[in-house]
């Protein structure tokens, strides 16, 4: 298992747009993916789930990462959300 926080960035916050893409990314990927913010928890392949943690720019995301490469993914995951929040 690999863990890893994000700060929001994205004035906007974790919006409809971002919070697709990384459902997208979530479901490419043969790991199983939990995002978490202020108390609450998504799996990051449900869009919806994603959207109700409802995080704003400077909020903190944490992501935990479990699977077969793990490392690897989790990497690829930090690249993605740098650029997408």
């Amino acid at each position: 298992m690999v863990t890893f926080r994000h700060k929001i960035a994205d004035p906007n916050g974790l919006h409809a747009r971002s919070a697709a893409y990384l459902a997208q990314f979530g479901m490419g990927c043969g790991c199983r993916i939990r995002v978490a913010c202020k108390g609450s928890a998504a799996d990051a392949r449900q869009l919806m789930g994603l959207m109700r943690l409802r995080a704003k720019c400077g909020d903190v995301l944490e992501f935990c990462v479990e699977g077969e490469s793990e490392e690897q993914t989790a990497e690829k995951l930090k690249t993605f959300a740098g650029e997408l929040l």
